[in-house]
């Protein structure tokens, strides 16, 4: 680009990049970029377009939820609950909208506390960043022990609690080895990760989407109408609620893109394409995915849902196609969950970095080093391991516990990063972006207020019915840690300058309050 065809928004860092062309110019301005912000570059900027997509449709991965909690609607309202997931995808998508023009704005890995710091300030940046912290962290528990779940059966005749534990923690070793030795190889992983789960969901959709106009015995499209619980439980704003946790879990963790803005190439442009790409591909795959398989149950729907011996998934194909098929799909199934794994693993590690990096959490200097072969986040990826393996050992291997935990906090992630864009938006304090990049314009606060008012219904929807307690009071405990922390230790670092984020893209103003480095303090 030259001076004569800049447009508005354009930094200054821009005009330096005139000589230069290609992956040499276009890392270079986001390395300004990045420095525009206070930072220095100290991740591998290696991730391009396909990646950052395949680390969004990996972390949402329908495969991994509906094959976890495919009977959960069955059990509660019935075939019915298929319709649950048009609002839920409408509502999600009105949220990758905001990040998308957030991240375009500020593209900064830890997303929520950097937005949220420079747009209201760093004690409520700290609050929207520990839950994406704690979402992401739990949410990798909560991935580990689905996918031992649904697999212990397969390595252990009867396995207990136990086993399912000693699984989960073998996937998460595994994952947080491959983030270790590099964002490449991980990446390249979890590429093929993507492109098995993409083409496994397009051989089952078209097998079975063909098949139910051969098939003798089954649902129908009848079963999509069906209302009653296989259980015999009544229906009620509990059952519903329930119901509506199979598409709000499967439809989260897309976010991730912008997570890792600092490791991809151009993510002004790349991240906000993948987080919307990824929610429209995986949103329908997931509704079509439910709506097959459940029109493909063969017989009477309660024994398939009910089993306790096999998952019913995997029922549905072996009764139709043969074993084969049956150990085809569980093999698709392993891949998915895996990498979805790895891109949760991926993500939880460059939000404790960040967090670490401005001095935000426990023993920070450890955890925002980073590795120089490797160029990773090595401390905060072990971080990582260990407490998923925690929290798993904390919910005794249930996996419908952890799994509303993530729901819960994700939602909050949400709500916060909304209002403080409902704040910023207020105050002006939104940077600007060139008008080639994507941007919601005079949008941008009416989708806020409608997201927010999602998020709020969400979060009542998952905690206030009488089942939901527990999870309610996992969700309060961890809450309250982080009220603890910046009460005892944080809000005094805060004061002294030696934490928090040092430069205000917006003004060129000092964050902190004390305006000096906490690794010099």
């Amino acid at each position: 680009m030259t001076i004569s065809n800049m447009t508005p928004g354009d930094t200054p860092g821009d005009l330096a990049v005139t000589a230069l062309g290609g992956d040499a110019a276009t890392n270079l301005a986001d390395d300004q970029e990045l420095a525009s912000f206070g930072y220095k570059e100290q991740l591998s900027r290696s991730i391009g377009g396909f990646s950052s997509f395949a680390l969004a449709f990996s972390m949402i991965s329908v495969i991994t939820t509906v094959f976890t909690l495919f009977a959960q609607p069955f059990q509660t309202v019935g075939g019915i609950a298929i319709w649950l997931w048009i609002p839920v995808i409408g509502g999600v998508l009105l949220l990758a909208l905001v990040y998308g023009h957030l991240v375009v704005r500020m593209p900064l890995t830890g997303y929520a506390y950097q937005w949220a710091s420079r747009l209201v300030g760093v004690r409520y940046g700290w609050f929207a960043g520990y839950n994406a912290f704690l979402c992401q962290f739990v949410g990798s528990a909560g991935i580990a022990v689905a996918l031992a779940t649904v697999f212990a059966p397969d390595f252990w005749p009867n396995p207990t609690h136990g086993d399912v534990i000693l699984l989960a923690t073998i996937a998460v070793s595994a994952a947080v080895l491959i983030n270790i030795v590099s964002i490449a190889l991980t990446a390249r992983i979890n590429n093929i990760g993507a492109v098995v789960e993409l083409s496994g969901v397009a051989i089952m959709l078209l097998a079975l989407g063909v098949g139910i106009f051969f098939f003798h015995g089954i649902q129908g499209p009848a079963v999509l109408f069906q209302v009653g619980s296989s259980t015999g439980s009544p229906i009620d704003v509990l059952s519903i609620a329930t119901a509506l946790l199979l598409p709000v879990w499967t439809i989260g963790g897309w976010e991730g893109s912008a997570d890792l803005a600092e490791e991809t190439k151009d993510p002004r442009r790349t991240a906000p394409r993948s987080m919307i790409r990824a929610v429209s591909i995986s949103g329908a795959a997931g509704f079509l995915l439910y709506a097959v398989f459940a029109m493909a149950i063969p017989g009477e729907i309660a024994p398939v849902v009910n089993s306790t011996s096999a998952n019913p998934m995997v029922s549905i194909v072996e009764s139709h196609f043969g074993v084969v098929a049956a150990w085809l799909v569980q093999g698709i199934a392993f891949v998915s969950m895996f990498a979805c794994l790895l891109a949760n693993v991926t993500v939880a590690g460059r939000t404790s970095f960040s967090l670490a990096r401005d001095n935000m959490l426990p023993f920070s200097r450890l955890l925002s080093t980073v590795g120089r072969r490797t160029q990773t986040p090595l401390y905060s990826l072990l971080f990582v391991g260990l407490f998923a393996i925690g929290v798993n050992f904390l919910s005794a291997g249930i996996a419908t516990q952890v799994t509303g935990m993530v729901s819960v906090i994700l939602y909050v992630t949400y709500g916060l990063t909304l209002v403080a864009t409902i704040i910023g938006a207020r105050r002006n304090r939104i940077p600007d972006a060139p008008s080639r990049y994507f941007g919601l314009g005079k949008w941008l606060l009416p989708l806020c207020i409608i997201g927010t008012t999602w998020a709020i219904v969400i979060i009542a929807c998952m905690t206030i019915p009488a089942a939901s307690w527990t999870v309610a009071a996992y969700t309060a405990g961890f809450e309250l840690a982080a009220v603890l922390w910046f009460f005892l230790v944080l809000r005094r670092r805060l004061a002294r300058g030696t934490a928090g984020p040092t430069i205000d893209y917006t003004s060129g103003d000092e964050l902190r309050e004390g305006g000096t480095s906490w690794a010099d303090a």
